[in-house]
């Protein structure tokens, strides 16, 4: 039995929230000048929409009300155990509620099954990438070619030095992408693959394009970890598509094809490191040249510098040994690294913590991945997924609010036409 279409007042408000959020979250001037309260009204405007959804509240009251619960209590357990936001707990709630808002969105749209939801999404979200994208690129060009030292103006972006914020509000009015939406353009380049090979003509031709851009924005950028995951996905990406092309085989065998000649990759992976580090250092990349050479350091057994992220990591590995069920739950000294969500996870809250947060999230996100084994694209997902677990696992997750955006979005676009999975690509 279909389900039943939500009212058209409901799917409006619904609807809205979720563009004026996407357009204000990831074009980094509106953001800036409509600050959180702008996004704190998309998420009411939800709210709103949800309780005007009324023969869905009555049949899943208990659904809303857990999701809720869980949207409301998750920034608590961060804040308390993983001790995210620092001092400042009221500002990190509402950053980390918004957080999680696009996921109980996506999981809403699919269950309701109903396409209005999602209208307009992917025509806004391709829009905002692609514009927040080169200006990005044009003010890290602008930034390299300055006189003296280069200004890496992302890298500026994504630090949390007190005393800087007019400076830090400077460089978001001219629309530049920092860490947040670095990491999210990562985590959307298996989307960008898979409008490439769903399109054809000058959709296709486009698609080529935006991902050209996203790779030269995160190159440019020179966050280390970005740029290897970026380097990852395209190679595994374009060797599928060169195995499709010449052998005819399935995309889904294809991705797996492309994963093969990393193994490669790794058995040479010190004198990759070393020529790399040599590279970006000829050409100005001093940060990723740094960042590198701690990397050949540790592959070689040796100890890192005391300002080097891989340093960070065995704080959190200590206490997942020290007290691997529960962490910290209970008492005891936190061993967080602050660079680690997974780790500090582990550490912070244990295992038994960990599964319970993650419960948390999948009661949030109930039903949004439904359909996934059958979608042609479920290789990409499952690519987009692993760079989100390995932004999480080598970095900070859970205040950049672009990378749940962008993953929630894409999963729901992707996945939200599950039904219509034999038209013919777009033409």
């Amino acid at each position: 039995m279909p389900k039943r279409k939500t009212s058209e007042g409901s799917v409006i408000l619904c609807n809205a929230s979720i563009l004026l959020y996407l357009f204000w979250l990831l074009l980094p001037a509106v953001q800036t000048t409509g600050r959180a309260a702008f996004g704190c009204l998309t998420v009411l405007l939800f709210a709103v929409g949800v309780a005007l959804d009324w023969e869905y509240v009555k049949k899943s009251w208990l659904t809303i009300s857990l999701r809720a619960l869980c949207a409301a209590l998750t920034p608590v357990a961060l804040y308390v155990f993983l001790e995210r936001g620092g001092t400042g707990f009221a500002g990190f709630y509402v950053q980390n509620v918004m957080f999680w808002f696009p996921l109980v969105y996506c999981a809403y749209a699919r269950e309701r099954n109903d396409p209005r939801l999602w209208r307009y999404v992917k025509p806004l979200l391709l829009t905002v990438i692609t514009v927040t994208t080169l200006t990005t690129i044009g003010w890290l060009i602008q930034g390299m070619l300055r006189g003296g030292r280069v200004y890496a103006y992302s890298r500026s972006l994504g630090s949390a030095e007190p005393g800087r914020e007019a400076y830090l509000k400077e460089l978001m009015l001219r629309n530049i992408g920092g860490y947040d939406f670095v990491y999210a353009t990562v985590i959307a380049l298996p989307l960008t693959c898979i409008g490439i090979q769903a399109c054809r003509g000058w959709k296709r031709v486009g698609f080529i394009a935006l991902c050209c851009a996203q790779a030269v924005m995160v190159v440019l950028s020179q966050y280390t970890y970005a740029m290897v995951f970026t380097a990852i996905l395209l190679a595994v990406e374009i060797i599928a598509w060169l195995s499709r092309l010449l052998w005819k085989v399935k995309p889904g065998i294809s991705l797996l094809i492309g994963v093969a000649p990393l193994l490669l990759v790794w058995f040479l992976r010190e004198p990759l490191v070393g020529w790399a580090a040599a590279l970006c250092e000829q050409i100005g990349f001093t940060n990723f040249s740094f960042s590198l050479k701690q990397l050949l350091v540790a592959m070689e057994g040796g100890v890192t510098d005391e300002a080097s992220r891989l340093g960070y990591y065995l704080i959190p590995l200590k206490g997942i040994a020290q007290a691997p069920l529960f962490g910290t739950l209970f008492g005891g000294e936190k061993l967080l690294s602050q660079h680690s969500d997974v780790l500090d996870l582990l550490s912070g809250m244990g295992i038994i913590g960990t599964a319970l947060m993650g419960g948390s999230v999948w009661l949030m996100g109930r039903g949004c991945l439904q359909g996934v084994m059958k979608s042609p694209y479920r290789a990409q997902l499952l690519m987009m997924a692993a760079a989100l677990f390995a932004t999480a696992t080598l970095g900070t997750a859970v205040y950049s609010r672009d990378i749940m955006a962008v993953a929630a979005m894409g999963v729901l676009l992707v996945l939200g036409a599950s039904k219509r999975i034999d038209n013919p690509p777009c033409q």
